[in-house]
């Protein structure tokens, strides 16, 4: 009886992990395919987290707002996108220029530390910036928005075809799940991820874009060049957890030490941005956001890392999204609570777990 059992432990254990390969390949495997429609389904959730605060303004009738809500969402994120791919394109050129001489300012830097400290640091530094270097670090972000901004006509189509079967979902779901405990659940975890998901892209974005747009009046007040470039990768970076805030505090922090001649004018920089950095990082969005986003810094990095390895910087900046909707499917099931717990950051799932009546 006991080697039956330990045969039944065996075979699962060996269907578990063999799942697992073949997921891992399948998602790296299929990433062309797969990250238009993870972007789609994202922008997917941002057009009704827009709509909902639409439907929300005091003065605009409910019936109206019904009807108005995702047209004029959909609208302004094409817009916006439209917006941001013309600044790209039109800003590439200066982009390159100033990307191409990083890597050769850096080493400036290098060989100024050198005489300042009278120590030859040029060779582990040059060694470690050829093993980390910030151009190809920037390159990579680009080559990411360059691919979205490719796809376009692709993820919109998907998003119009979301938006033209979400009236539908409702009739599915109970075709789908007759009976009324079970469709409650499904119901339940999909209105989970649909709030999670658009409460975490409206809160970063927002962020996000007060982050650039400080970053870049620093830059400005300091007469930095490329203020703009820096305020636009604050922006961009924001999204990728902790080390997109490190990147993007390092980057002008290291033209400042080329540009400036006072060494005090550079560490005056440094900590604003620093300061803006944590306050907003923080302070701000974690009130923001609530407990809606518990999940640990642990899990957030190795996340990154591995989505990063099988989708590239896409996946980095899809790492948290993901990550949350598993936290959600898995505190919702007894035998897949204690995965969800060494997940989460402090343990408590009692939020995500507790299903509809």
């Amino acid at each position: 009886m006991e080697e039956l059992q330990k045969d039944t432990n065996f075979a699962k254990a060996f269907y578990f992990f063999a799942f697992m390969f073949l997921f891992v390949y399948a998602l790296n495997s299929l990433s062309d395919i797969l990250t238009p429609i993870a972007i789609a389904i994202l922008i997917w959730f941002l057009i009704n987290a827009l709509a909902n605060q639409i439907k929300k303004l005091p003065f605009l009738n409910p019936k109206v707002g019904d009807i108005i809500a995702i047209p004029l969402s959909l609208i302004f994120i094409v817009y916006s996108m439209i917006e941001i791919g013309s600044f790209i394109a039109s800003s590439m050129m200066e982009l390159s220029s100033t990307i191409s001489q990083l890597d050769g300012k850096v080493n400036q830097l290098v060989e100024k530390l050198s005489l300042l400290t009278s120590f030859d640091l040029t060779t582990p530094l040059q060694k470690f910036f050829q093993e980390f270097s910030i151009s190809s670090v920037i390159n990579k972000v680009m080559a990411a928005f360059s691919a979205i901004f490719g796809n376009l006509i692709q993820i919109f189509l998907y998003v119009l075809f979301l938006l033209i079967d979400q009236q539908f979902f409702s009739a599915k779901l109970n075709a789908l799940f007759p009976k009324k405990e079970n469709r409650n659940r499904v119901e339940h975890i999909l209105t989970s991820i649909s709030k999670g998901i658009r409460t975490y892209i409206s809160i970063t974005t927002i962020i996000s874009l007060s982050t650039g747009l400080l970053t870049y009046l620093i830059c400005e007040i300091f007469s930095l060049q490329g203020a703009v470039l820096w305020g636009f990768i604050a922006f961009v970076l924001n999204f990728i957890p902790t080390i997109g805030s490190i990147i993007a505090v390092l980057i002008p922090t290291i033209f400042a030490l080329i540009q400036f001649t006072l060494i005090s004018d550079v560490l005056i920089l440094f900590t604003l941005l620093i300061i803006i950095q944590f306050v907003l990082g923080n302070i701000i969005q974690p009130r923001m956001m609530g407990n809606k986003l518990n999940i640990s810094q642990f899990i957030v990095i190795l996340s990154l890392v591995v989505w990063g390895a099988m989708w590239g910087t896409i996946g980095m900046f899809l790492s948290v999204p993901l990550m949350m909707i598993l936290l959600i499917v898995l505190a919702q099931f007894e035998s897949t609570k204690k995965l969800a717990i060494l997940i989460s950051g402090d343990g408590n799932i009692l939020g995500v777990a507790k299903t509809s009546k």
